[in-house]
This record gives structure tokens, C-alpha cells and sequence, in this order.
């Protein structure tokens, strides 16, 4: 075997020593055709508020980009399930994203991506790690290192375990034994750009992230555009539609393989949208500690909880969202439940 290859191997065996379901690895280089493709939906302003998107746009493409790696030689992709069969949805009548109701990913895998790391950097190598934290095109990264393959819906799809796992990567001035890309196997199935509530597709592989309700409840901040809103649904924190309707996420083994890490925990136990509207910032940062949800902010869940508790609410909340709109501190809060508290006495007189 030779050295390459030993590292390589090496490196494979503590990334599944540490819980990681696939690991695969790519030569470090341009990203081409992703490349373009990131360059054309940025031109677009396809990624709203998103700046960093932009600001970081040479070291996505390339991460020998002196902001990356400027040595780097290849990139290690790691995969790890998230879905758990317990069937939490979220704090009725809200839902939330099943990536998001245990603990935060980054901080999870980030440890453990680390350890990864180190084997390379006992063997003379630099090595960064990068769990959506650094500009990383792990999708990309992850099809050429044969993880898995983009769908339709833009998701990595790892064959045997579906969509919902993360991706953890390094990169490394190591020169590792690459593997082979994986070819896209979608064929002519488009049950996730169908599904969409928002129709946030153009096509296959085309996302508008300005209609997309992942961006819209997470990364958006102010008021969500009023022709989203009753699409919105139930949705208070990302969404899974495309996901759930996917025919990997099926007969995927995705739970056999997750982390405990990513069950739900004890903030969830008694919680509902109601109860979570009312929280305080002071509150909701005790409250989210620790958790992605963190990342919508106190103003961000609020506003997401008052139009789904318009969507989807019942005559007891009325009074929630009544106290909302009057006394909420954040104006964005108080225009989404005056929105709601309409659309909810609205429902109701329709429903008599």
C-alpha cells in the first residue's frame, strides 16, 4: 500500500470511528461547473440576504484560495444522518426541521471533525475543518468524493441513507487517494420540485432561496413577503417537504446510523408555539442555547410562530396573538400576529 493510500485509509477509519456513516474523498482544485453555476444564481439574486454568499464566492469555488487553503491537496467529506425515529415535529401547532430539534450540528460535528483532522496533522499535514461554518462547497465536494449525489431539490442525497445527514469536511495539504464522483440518479422522478409549498424551484437543481421557506423562516430578517405567508403552512423554523416526498428518504437507514447528539432534547418537553411566542429575549436566548433555532433569533422564531399560529391556529390563540401585536418589542413580531389575528378570526368565520 502506499503512503498515500495508508494516510487515506487511516483517515477513513476515525472519521467512521467517530460516528461519520460515509467519508469520501476528492482532489483539491476548481469547482468548474459548480462554479458557474454559483456565479450565475449570485448574478440572479437568487440568494437574498445572504451576502456572505457572495463575499465568499473565489473561496467556494476553490479552496486553494489563499482565504482557504492556499496548499491544499485534497477534500475529506463526511456524512452523518440526523433522522431519529421519534416523530417530533415541533411545538404545536408549529413544525421545525427535523435537522433542528437536537443539539447544533456544528458544534457536534465540528469535534469530531477535528479528530479527523488530527490524524492528518500527526502525519506532518495542515488540515482545516469546516461544518458550515467556513465557505465550503460541500455539496459539490461531497458528489466528487462519491458521498452522494445532488438531487433535483439541491440536497446531497447519500444513496442508503437519504437527504437528511450533514456534511462535515477537511481540507488539507494532504495528498489523500481520491474516490470516484457519483453520478446523479434522480432520472425523470421531480416529486420534491412539485411538492415545494412556495414552488421555490425553476427547475431541477435551480433554487430560489427569496421563496424558499428554509431561507424565509432562518436567514431572512423583517417581514416575510404577504404572498409566502399562508404557504408557509406550519412551518415556524426550515422546512422538509422536498425532502419527505423523496423516495431515498423512504427506504433510507438513516436512523440505524444517527447520533444521539440529534435526538430531541428536554427543551422541547411541554413547549407549543403559544408558549414560545410569549418568551422573552432574555428567554429565548436561555431557552435556544445550544440549539439551531438559535440561529432565527428571538425576533425571527416570533415572527414565524405568529403567521403559522394564523395558519393554523385555533380560537385560543386569538388572545396569544392579540398580546403579541400590541405589546411585542420587536415591530416586525407585532405586524406578522396583526397579520395573523386577521387571518385567524378570518379561518374561524369561514369554519361557522
Amino acid at each position: 500500500m502506499s503512503p498515500d493510500a495508508e494516510l487515506t485509509a487511516r483517515v477513513k477509519a476515525e472519521a467512521e470511528a467517530v460516528g461519520f456513516a460515509r467519508v469520501g474523498v476528492a482532489k483539491a482544485g476548481a469547482l468548474g461547473e459548480e462554479g458557474a453555476r454559483l456565479d450565475a444564481w449570485l448574478a440572479a439574486g437568487r440568494h437574498g440576504q445572504m451576502s456572505w454568499m457572495a463575499t465568499t464566492a473565489s473561496v467556494r469555488k476553490d479552496p486553494r484560495d489563499p482565504n482557504m487553503l492556499e496548499n491544499a491537496k485534497s477534500v475529506i467529506v463526511m456524512a452523518a444522518p440526523y433522522v431519529r425515529g421519534n416523530g417530533y415535529e415541533g411545538p404545536p401547532p408549529a413544525r421545525i426541521a427535523k435537522y433542528a430539534v437536537g443539539r447544533d450540528y456544528h458544534r457536534v460535528l465540528t469535534k469530531k471533525g477535528r479528530q479527523v483532522a488530527r490524524v492528518l496533522q500527526e502525519a506532518g499535514f495542515v488540515a482545516r475543518v469546516a461544518v458550515d461554518s467556513k465557505p465550503v462547497f460541500e455539496r459539490a465536494w461531497a458528489e466528487r468524493a462519491g458521498v452522494g449525489f445532488v438531487g433535483k431539490n439541491c440536497c446531497l442525497i447519500v444513496p442508503g441513507v437519504g437527504s437528511h445527514a450533514f456534511l462535515a469536511c477537511v481540507v488539507t495539504t494532504a495528498p489523500l487517494s481520491p474516490d470516484e464522483p457519483m453520478g446523479r440518479r434522480c432520472g425523470s422522478c421531480a416529486l420534491c420540485l412539485d411538492a415545494c409549498p412556495t414552488r421555490a424551484f425553476s427547475g431541477p437543481r435551480s433554487l430560489d432561496a427569496r421563496k424558499c421557506i428554509s431561507y424565509l423562516t432562518i436567514e431572512h430578517r423583517g417581514e416575510i413577503p404577504t404572498e409566502h405567508r399562508t404557504a408557509l403552512g406550519q412551518w415556524a423554523f426550515g422546512c422538509d417537504v422536498c425532502q419527505d416526498v423523496c423516495p431515498y428518504n423512504q427506504t433510507s437507514g438513516a436512523a440505524d446510523r444517527s447520533l444521539d447528539a440529534f435526538e430531541p432534547g428536554d427543551r422541547w418537553n411541554g413547549v407549543d408555539a403559544a408558549m414560545l411566542l410569549q418568551m422573552t429575549e432574555d428567554g429565548f436566548r436561555a431557552w435556544a442555547e445550544g440549539s439551531p433555532v438559535k440561529r432565527a433569533r428571538h425576533e425571527g422564531l416570533g415572527r414565524n410562530l405568529a403567521l403559522v399560529l394564523g395558519n393554523h391556529g385555533e380560537e385560543i390563540h386569538l388572545p396569544v396573538l392579540d398580546d403579541a401585536r400590541r405589546n411585542h418589542p420587536s415591530g416586525v413580531v407585532r405586524e406578522a400576529a396583526d397579520w395573523a389575528c386577521i387571518e385567524l378570526r378570518r379561518r374561524l368565520a369561514a369554519a361557522e
